[in-house]
């Protein structure tokens, strides 16, 4: 099949952006929340150097097994903060992703509210066949940004202080716009 699905993700965060934006952007501070429940960024696998052009890379592990592994490795094409990262990721170990063609993410932090954060994930393309997969995972992963916001020390899940968030898909001949 194609790569034709483009997932798009938004939350809002009860944080200031520039909190956010370092939760995302920090090496340490991503190391702390990113992954799916059932995974984790490996110690000292998380690097990035922030600016155009900068590169960023990490290495999620499965909990139950660490030999599974799946590594980002990445090229900022567009940055400015606090505002928007546009990443080039070439992502190898992951289900239906083809480690030699690049996706594209694009991450947005906006003000929404006195102190609160709307951050958009736009991310792909994606195999039909694995896209509504990709968009739950970062559902997953936006909560677990939350509880660690939130300061949360079991960033599994759960009742964060976030509004939930709404994943789409966009393209791809399998779409469903009826969410």
């Amino acid at each position: 099949m194609t790569a034709n699905v483009i997932v798009v993700v938004e939350r809002v965060f009860d944080h200031p952006r520039l909190d956010v934006f370092r939760a995302w952007t920090d090496p340490e501070e991503l190391t702390e929340w990113r992954g799916s429940p059932g995974w984790h960024v490996e110690a000292g696998s998380a690097a990035a150097d922030l600016r155009l052009g900068g590169k960023h890379r990490h290495v999620k592990v499965r909990d139950d097994d660490p030999t599974v592994r799946v590594i980002t490795d990445a090229t900022f094409i567009e940055y400015f903060a606090p505002d928007v990262f546009v990443a080039r990721q070439l992502i190898s170990g992951d289900y239906g992703i083809d480690p030699h063609v690049p996706l594209e993410l694009r991450v947005e932090f906006s003000v929404e509210g006195r102190d609160s954060t709307r951050v958009r994930i736009v991310q792909g393309p994606f195999d039909p066949a694995v896209a509504q997969y990709h968009a739950a995972a970062w559902e997953e992963e936006m909560q677990r940004c939350a509880d660690f916001l939130d300061g949360d020390d079991d960033a599994e899940g759960g009742e964060g202080e976030a509004d939930g968030g709404d994943g789409v898909l966009l393209g791809g001949p399998q779409q469903d716009r009826s969410s």
